[in-house]
């Protein structure tokens, strides 16, 4: 697993949309559990624990995701989505298999490696250039903010 490294926040990975920023580091966070999950002992009940939790929380990001891009008619909305239901349908076979081999563990490292690498920093970058140039300024989707439970906005 020295291939595997955890992802650290910095302003490159930021979209420029705080909401979805905050739940990019959200996923990283879970993204990290993992990457801790695979070198520990007992990888994988680790790894479908985090596996699981990763899913759940993806398909609670695309959802918002996806409210942001219908409410402001983002052009690619389609094959966003389709990319979003790709990335839960893998993950969920992922789930499904992990255990079965170690050849599962590289396929858990390369999703990882997809959703951050290819998805945030491609498709959400470039509906995010769309969503700012949209937005009014100030708009908080939603109107509410992540934060750490003790009002410090992750």
């Amino acid at each position: 697993m020295d291939h595997l490294k955890p992802v650290q926040w910095s302003d490159a990975l930021s979209v420029g949309v705080k909401l979805v920023d905050d739940e990019h580091k959200l996923l990283f966070s879970i993204y990290n559990d993992l990457v801790t999950a695979l070198r520990t002992d007992r990888p994988l009940l680790l790894a479908r624990r985090v596996v699981e939790e990763l899913a759940g929380y993806a398909t609670y990001h695309f959802a918002h995701e996806e409210e942001l891009m219908k409410a402001f008619r983002y052009p690619e909305f389609e094959g966003h989505r389709r990319e979003h239901e790709k990335l839960i349908g893998r993950l969920m076979e992922i789930d499904q298999n992990l255990g079965r081999s170690k050849a599962n563990i590289t396929s858990v490292v390369e999703f990882a490696n997809a959703l951050v690498g290819g998805h945030v920093m491609r498709t959400d970058v470039k509906m995010a250039n769309f969503l700012k140039t949209r937005m009014p300024d100030g708009y908080q989707p939603f109107d509410f903010s992540l934060d750490d439970g003790g009002g410090v906005a992750l």
